[in-house]
């Protein structure tokens, strides 16, 4: 997907875009029919784009401070016909009958550690790094419309093969559709397609 000109301000506590975030959205294959939704929404940068290329996106985030920051990026570029913001600790906020052809997801996929920081909930992805993930996928999945398509950002520190597993046990055929290597691992998105 290409990205425009947007303007993106980054509140303090909210993680900012970064090539996880790039790679993701330039990675999701777009109709302007499609309807979006981005878990983890954080400043909004990959919603508001979204809005720019579909008909409709829900951007949801669990920190109160993400929601703000993506309400006022909404707000700030002029989307507001476009995207809804929730504070949702992942789907739960959302009505069971909602469906999208697009999730996003560029989870905290790293192991705990000792200490912490303000921007925890945006790094640590359970104890060994993929739990926040796989339950993701156990939930995303019943709001996907048929053919409808999960991007999930992996990282080459986690267990990549567990989260195929588990994409595949919920009747997706899965797919690397971009990755990008950092200095000390390599960051893929994978795509789960829902079987008909």
């Amino acid at each position: 997907m290409m990205r425009s000109i947007l303007k993106i301000d980054v509140f303090p506590d909210v993680y900012p875009p970064a090539e996880d975030t790039f790679l993701l959205l330039d990675s999701i294959d777009t109709k302007p029919s499609d309807r979006a939704l981005e878990v983890g929404s954080g400043t909004g940068y990959v919603a508001l784009h979204l809005c720019q290329a579909v008909s409709q996106v829900i951007a949801i985030d669990i920190s109160f401070a993400a929601v703000r920051n993506t309400i006022a990026n909404v707000r700030t570029n002029s989307l507001q016909n476009k995207c809804t913001v929730i504070q949702s600790e992942m789907l739960t906020g959302l009505s069971p009958r909602e469906k999208f052809s697009i999730i996003a997801f560029n989870p905290p996929y790293l192991p705990a550690e000792e200490g912490g920081t303000s921007l925890d909930h945006a790094l640590i992805g359970g104890e060994v790094g993929i739990e926040l993930t796989e339950r993701f996928i156990r939930q995303a999945v019943e709001y996907l419309q048929p053919e409808g398509r999960l991007y999930v950002v992996v990282s080459s520190l986690a267990d990549v093969e567990t989260i195929e597993r588990v994409m595949n046990s919920c009747s997706l055929s899965t797919e690397i559709v971009g990755e990008t290597p950092l200095f000390f691992e390599k960051l893929q998105i994978m795509r789960g397609v829902l079987k008909n």
